[in-house]
């Protein structure tokens, strides 16, 4: 194993990431009933492939994700991203670390309705890989979703990623197939991109 992978395995997020409106940090028991009250959206889960959450399921998934935060090492950050101005939860941030020895990773972006189309989504995408690549010195960060996800795909875009495939029919859900879209970027891309376009 190299030493940057190591240090990959070892490395925690520092935590809260602050950007120019957003504060990401860690989800509380007390963020349940914030979370649940956009997540039960049909605007907001119409792309996702299972039905949408009950409270309780929500209660139980965030439960689980507070549990999460001390493990070690710790390979998934499911974050909240809220307003610096209010507090309140504007969306999700997620970070996985699919495989430390390889440098590879997974981002994820939420963002409740009200605030679509307010830059909200691509703000919080900056942060993720701006950590992914600089503190936990990954190689790549791929993300998914559907191909009917025009707003989501138009984020990875901003990001500097490219579109690496179509994987057609992979989940069933709700009663029918779906198909994901697979966009990647590398870390030279990365540092490129960023350097010559700002937040």
């Amino acid at each position: 194993m190299s030493q940057a992978a190591s240090e990959t395995q070892i490395t925690r997020l520092s935590l809260p990431i602050t950007t120019r409106r957003l504060l990401i940090r860690e989800y509380t028991a007390e963020d349940i009933g914030a979370v649940f009250s956009y997540v039960k959206d049909p605007v907001y889960w119409q792309y996702q492939r299972s039905e949408a959450p009950t409270e309780e399921q929500i209660k139980t998934l965030i439960e689980w994700v507070v549990r999460e935060q001390s493990a070690s090492p710790r390979l998934l950050y499911f974050l909240a991203a809220a307003r610096r101005d209010t507090g309140e939860v504007v969306g999700e941030a997620v970070l996985k670390i699919l495989n430390p020895v390889d440098r590879q990773g997974e981002l994820g972006f939420g963002v409740v309705p009200k605030f679509w189309k307010q830059g909200y989504g691509t703000e919080i995408g900056h942060a993720i890989l701006d950590a992914a690549f600089g503190q936990f010195k990954l190689h790549r960060i791929s993300g998914q979703c559907s191909p009917d996800n025009k707003s989501s795909i138009r984020v990875m875009q901003k990001l500097g990623m490219a579109r690496e495939g179509l994987l057609r029919d992979v989940h069933f859900g709700r009663g029918k197939w779906w198909s994901s879209v697979v966009y990647g970027l590398l870390e030279a891309e990365h540092a490129k991109f960023r350097s010559v376009k700002k937040d």
